[in-house]
C-alpha cells in the first residue's frame, strides 16, 4: 500500500526518533535513551492512523521492542511487541521476539514457552520457535517434552542438527543431546556415529531403556562390536549397563566364550553357565580349558569327587586327577575305590613307587595282609631304600605277629636311619613279645631318647604287660 506525503513524513519522523535514541544507547546514556523511545512510541500511537497499513505500524513497535529489549527494557519491549502484534495478529516475529524477552526474565519461561507454540501455529517450521521452546524443555529437564521439542525440530528440518550438534559441544553430558545425535545419525545411516552417540548416552544415563535398545539394534549380532563398546562402559564404571549388554548379546548367541567370559567375570558363581564354558570347551576340543572349568564350577558345588569323575570322563588318562582320586577315596577310607585307581595307574605304566605303597595300606585296612605285603615287596624292588614302605612292611607283618620277618623289615629301616624312633619302638614289642627282656628295655630307651611320646604310650600297651611292672621299665617309663 503506497503512503502518502503524511504517511511519509510521519515514517521519517520515526526513524529519526530511533536513530536519536539509538545513539543516546551507544554512548551509554540509557535513561535519555528510554525517554527517546517512549515519546518515539507515543508518537507513533498518536499518528498511526495516518500510516494506512496496520503491518507497517506492527513492524515499527516490532523494531522499537528490540530496541528497548537492547537496552535492558524487558518489560517496555514486551509492551511494544504486544502493541505490534495488536496491529496485526499474523505477523510471527512481534510474537517470537517477545517469546525471546520472557526466556531472558528469571520466571518467565512458561510465558515464553507459549509463545513459541503460538509462532509453531503460524510457521511450523520457525526454527527460532523450535530451538528455543525445546531449550526451555531441557532446562526445566522435563525430558520427554524436550525429546518430542528436539525431535519435531529435526523432522522439521534435518539441518537443524546444527543446533544439537552446538549444544552438544556446550554441553557434553547431556543424555538428551546424545540421544537426538544417535536419532540423527540413525536416520542418515551413519551407523557408527550412532552406536557412539548412544554409547555416549548409556554413560551418562544406564536406565534409558529406549537408548539400550536402539544400541543393540544396531550393533545387531556383531558380538566383538558388543563387547568393545561394553568394555569402555565398564571402564566407566558403568558395570550394570554393560552386564545387560552381554546378557543380551547372550540370549542371541548363546554359543559365543567371549560372551560367557564377560558375563562370568561379573557373576563368577553362575554355575549354569561355567556348566555351559565347559560343554562348549569340550565340544571345540579344548580339554585342558574344559577341565579348568569344570573344577571352578566343582569347587563352587563342593562336589571334588564330582570334578574328578567329569575330568576323567573328558580325559581318562588325566594322571594327575587319577592321583588325586585315589588320595581321595584313601583319605576317606574308601580302600576299594581306591584300589581301583591305583590299579588304573598301573596300567598307565605308572612306576611311581607311592603307587604300590598306597596299594599294600589299603590292603592292609581291608584285612588282606598278604597282598598288603606283596604290594610292599613290589614297591621295594623299584626303591630299596624306601624307608616308609620298609616301616609299612614291618607294621602289617608284626600285626601278623610274623615277629621275625617283621623285625628283619625293622632292622632295614633303623640301617638306614638310626633316628628312626618308630622301629625302635616296635623292635622294642618285638623283644617283649619274644620275651627278650634286656633287649625289649634296651630298644625302648632309644625310642623314648628319640620321641618322649612313647614313654605314655608304652604304659598302656599289652606288648609289655609281662614286664611293665619291672623297676626297670618304670624307671624308663617315670
Amino acid at each position: 500500500m503506497r503512503l502518502g506525503s503524511g504517511g511519509k513524513k510521519i515514517l521519517k519522523e520515526v526513524e529519526e526518533r530511533r536513530s536519536k535514541a539509538r545513539q543516546y544507547s551507544t554512548e551509554g546514556r540509557d535513561k535519555k535513551a528510554s525517554r527517546e523511545y517512549v515519546k518515539l512510541l507515543n508518537y507513533v500511537i498518536s499518528n498511526e492512523d495516518q500510516l494506512d497499513d496496520p503491518s507497517r505500524v506492527s513492524h515499527i513497535f516490532t523494531t522499537v521492542g528490540e530496541d528497548l529489549f537492547e537496552l535492558g527494557k524487558e518489560k517496555k519491549a514486551i509492551k511494544c511487541f504486544e502493541k505490534a502484534i495488536n496491529r496485526d495478529p499474523n505477523n510471527v516475529t512481534p510474537v517470537l521476539k517477545k517469546g525471546l524477552v520472557y526466556l531472558a526474565m528469571d520466571g518467565m519461561e512458561e510465558y515464553a514457552i507459549e509463545c513459541f507454540e503460538k509462532v509453531l501455529r503460524m510457521d511450523p517450521t520457525n526454527k527460532k520457535a523450535l530451538s528455543n521452546r525445546a531449550k526451555i524443555f531441557r532446562m526445566f529437564g522435563w525430558k520427554p517434552k524436550a525429546m518430542e521439542a528436539f525431535r519435531d525440530m529435526i523432522d522439521k528440518d534435518l539441518s537443524n542438527i546444527s543446533y544439537v550438534h552446538k549444544l552438544v559441544k556446550q554441553d557434553p553430558d547431556d543424555p538428551i543431546l546424545w540421544k537426538i545425535e544417535g536419532e540423527y545419525f540413525e536416520r542418515v545411516n551413519k551407523t557408527e556415529k550412532a552406536v557412539k552417540a548412544y554409547e555416549k548416552v548409556l554413560a551418562l544415563d544406564p536406565k534409558d531403556e529406549e537408548a539400550f535398545e536402539k544400541f543393540m539394534e544396531l550393533l545387531q549380532d556383531d558380538t566383538s562390536r558388543l563387547i568393545t563398546h561394553a568394555e569402555k562402559l565398564e571402564k566407566s564404571g558403568k558395570e550394570e549397563v554393560a552386564n545387560k549388554m552381554y546378557r543380551r548379546g547372550f540370549q542371541k548367541s548363546p554359543d559365543d566364550l567371549g560372551l560367557i567370559d564377560k558375563i562370568l567375570q561379573q557373576n563368577p558363581d553362575e554355575l549354569a553357565l561355567l556348566r555351559k564354558k565347559a560343554q562348549l570347551l569340550k565340544e571345540r576340543g579344548d580339554i585342558e580349558q574344559a577341565k579348568a572349568v569344570y573344577k571352578a564350577l566343582y569347587e563352587k558345588n563342593d562336589d571334588e569327587m564330582g570334578y574328578y569323575e567329569k575330568v576323567l570322563e573328558l580325559d581318562p588318562d588325566d594322571v594327575e586327577i587319577l592321583y588325586e582320586k585315589g588320595e581321595y577315596h584313601y583319605q576317606r577310607e574308601e580302600f576299594e575305590k581306591a584300589l581301583e585307581t591305583y590299579d588304573r595307574l598301573i596300567e598307565l605304566d605308572e612306576s611311581n613307587v607311592d603307587l604300590w605303597h598306597n596299594k599294600g595300606a589299603c590292603f592292609y585296612h581291608l584285612g588282606e595282609h598278604e597282598k598288603a605285603i606283596n604290594a610292599f615287596d613290589k614297591s621295594l624292588e623299584e626303591d630299596p631304600d624306601d624307608i616308609g614302605v620298609r616301616m609299612s612292611k614291618g607294621l602289617v607283618l608284626y600285626e601278623t605277629e610274623d615277629y621275625e620277618k617283621s623285625e628283619e623289615s625293622f632292622n632295614e629301616v633303623v640301617k638306614r636311619d638310626q633316628k628312626e624312633a618308630k622301629a625302635w619302638y616296635f623292635k622294642s614289642k618285638i623283644g617283649a613279645q619274644e620275651e627278650e627282656k634286656k633287649k625289649a628295655l634296651n630298644f625302648l630307651k632309644r625310642a623314648i631318647d628319640l620321641d618322649g611320646d612313647f614313654k605314655e604310650q608304652a604304659k598302656e600297651d599289652e606288648a609289655f604287660q609281662d614286664i611293665n611292672d619291672s623297676e626297670e621299665f618304670l624307671e624308663l617309663v617315670s
